[in-house]
């Protein structure tokens, strides 16, 4: 019998070098001759799932990229979602539509360590270079589905309240309190009390209530797109407190799912979706399998519309999180395939990547296929010792259109070692703000994002206000003056191009040793248009509240106005009463505009 079986599993292999793919070519760009049968195997489907065995893997990645160019520039996908924070990956869209700010930045404001990789940016220059040459074909976008951090999603709740109705942010910001206490660290949130947890969910159910009550005036105050996702922003909120409440972590699947269907409606359901994930993620089983799976709901509500790959490495090393010292990255090699699993017959088959449509196998391969084995389940933390552990046993036709299979790999190229994720800018992006906002701080720093070095500090105080009952203030001991801190806001300049504005502001310093000042800067992806900082006549030493202006003009190619207050050095200064206006071309300007070469 063992010989009859070893016979059989060499003809299965036999038939698969006939009826595997060769991809030739791992490297994005090129021509996709190789990549045409996806075309068959995706077919009309809007959804299109990418597992993988390993989550910090460089061929994965490679591959990845390349059959999304393919999806886009061959089959008009526009939408890339990845496993990460909804709000987070935001930011990172906010690039790839705009091309504004630092994306290597924004990839490290991301949740998880797996997209802080070289070939993330490359994936994301990639599509702001598309969008820059697209014409009139719809932009991509790079979206996120993941809830497991809530601490964004408030802020932009908040945010938005205060822009359509500042009245409302003191009641908002009193029902978000009591879970906001946890969001630092949620685990926490899991052990509490369950009249903790109801009063929690009571309020932060009210927040979302509130908002749909109240949707025909803040539509009217922002946009129907700015609406939706302040909403979704605070069913994100929701979505967190079931999952920790319960410490069920299951739930999280079940939420990814609707997530990407909140996506998909924005577009009536009309655009195409591209998901990175992992294999466990990714595969569609049915309803009544445990645990659930992202793909697993996805199949339940879409049906023949998903089309899922499952990404397997034959041998390699790969990036993982040392489970037994979190921050840490490792570095393993992948422990040997057992002869009878999947990836000790896709190797067998010698090619160093291979596709294969599952669907469509002769009968003799289909039928060994089709029969349980075992496939490699390597998440974004691991274990040498317990390698054993990370293999899992499944019918892949059962679960999955597709394969694709790696034979050795490498790990991805991290961009830094790891560090925990940057609190993204308290900013609002072009498509929710239409003006400056919250200029007295009456909401607080809602509307304002800063930045503050070691040794500096931003906060709102009550006792030294100017006008109103809050002002804002940055502080410093520092005494070296390489380092500045600042607060501010970006909008859009739309509102102001090809006219002349002027940023106003009471002020009052203490004990400032090197500088401070109001600053503005217009400008757009290329760079600044127009800057004045008030580098030549700065507010230092001790200084009571006093009125001080900047006027510049709005050039017709700016696309943002960023404005706010600067200190370096020692010392305190405090900021009040901040007004932004448009005046007569007979007002005089106190900056400059930035020399361009030719």
């Amino acid at each position: 019998m063992q010989r009859q079986h070893v016979i059989q599993l060499e003809d299965v292999i036999e038939l698969l070098k006939e009826s595997a793919l060769r991809l030739k070519n791992s490297m994005p760009g090129g021509n996709y001759r190789d990549l045409q049968p996806l075309a068959n195997i995706v077919g009309d489907a809007h959804i299109v799932a990418f597992g993988e065995a390993t989550r910090g893997n460089h061929e994965f990645f490679m591959l990845k990229h390349r059959c999304l160019e393919f999806l886009v520039r061959e089959q008009g996908f526009t939408l890339l979602a990845i496993e990460d924070g909804l709000c987070e990956v935001e930011c990172v869209n906010h690039y790839v539509l705009t091309g504004e700010g630092d994306p290597k930045e924004l990839l490290n404001g991301l949740l998880s360590w797996t997209w802080k990789t070289q070939e993330m940016l490359d994936v994301i220059e990639w599509m702001r270079e598309y969008n820059k040459q697209r014409g009139e074909k719809p932009a991509l976008q790079l979206l996120g589905l993941d809830m497991q951090s809530c601490t964004l999603a408030m802020i932009n709740v908040l945010n938005y309240i205060g822009y359509v109705d500042a009245d409302a942010v003191s009641e908002i910001t009193d029902l978000y309190q009591a879970f906001g206490e946890y969001t630092d660290d949620l685990e926490l949130y899991s052990n509490e009390t369950i009249q903790v947890k109801q009063t929690c969910w009571s309020q932060l159910q009210r927040v979302h209530d509130l908002l749909v009550e109240r949707r025909a005036t803040y539509e009217k105050s922002s946009s129907h797109e700015a609406f939706a996702y302040a909403l979704q922003c605070a069913q994100i909120v929701l979505q967190a407190e079931e999952m920790y409440s319960r410490h069920d972590f299951s739930l999280r699947s079940r939420s990814m799912a609707e997530n990407v269907a909140w996506h998909l409606a924005q577009y009536e359901y009309e655009a195409r979706i591209c998901i990175w994930t992992h294999n466990g993620h990714a595969a569609a089983a049915s309803a009544n399998a445990q645990p659930r799976t992202l793909g697993s709901y996805l199949n339940e509500m879409y049906g023949n519309d998903l089309v899922s790959f499952c990404l397997l490495l034959g041998s390699g090393t790969f990036n993982a999180e040392d489970r037994s010292q979190p921050g840490k990255i490792i570095t393993p090699a992948v422990g040997l395939a057992p002869q009878q699993s999947y990836e000790a017959l896709f190797g067998a088959v010698g090619l160093p990547r291979l596709l294969i449509d599952l669907q469509g196998l002769p009968d003799v391969p289909y039928q060994w296929i089709q029969n349980p084995h075992c496939y490699r389940l390597i998440g974004a933390a691991y274990t040498p010792q317990l390698e054993k552990q990370c293999w899992a046993t499944v019918c892949l036709p059962d679960v999955f259109d597709a394969v694709m299979h790696v034979q050795e790999g490498t790990p991805s190229r991290l961009l830094n070692a790891i560090q925990p994720a940057v609190e993204a800018p308290r900013q609002l992006t072009a498509k929710n703000l239409k003006g400056p906002r919250n200029l007295r701080f009456e909401a607080g720093l809602a509307f304002w994002q800063w930045k503050t070095p070691q040794g500096y500090t931003c906060e709102i105080e009550t006792t030294f206000a100017y006008r109103g009952h809050v002002c804002a203030y940055l502080q410093s001991t520092a005494t070296l003056t390489a380092e500045t801190s600042w607060l501010g806001q970006m909008l859009p300049s739309d509102l102001y191009r090809q006219r002349r504005i002027r940023l106003s502001a009471n002020v009052k310093a203490r004990n400032v040793t090197g500088y401070a000042g109001l600053w503005m800067h217009i400008g757009n992806a290329d760079g600044h248009l127009s800057v004045d900082d008030m580098s030549a006549r700065p507010i230092v030493g001790t200084r009571d509240w006093a009125r001080y202006e900047i006027v510049l003009d709005v050039s017709a190619i700016s696309s943002y106005i960023q404005f706010g207050l600067a200190l370096s050095g020692s010392g305190q200064v405090w900021i009040d009463d901040v007004q932004l206006e448009t005046v007569s071309t007979e007002v005089p300007l106190t900056g400059n505009i930035v020399a361009r070469d030719n």
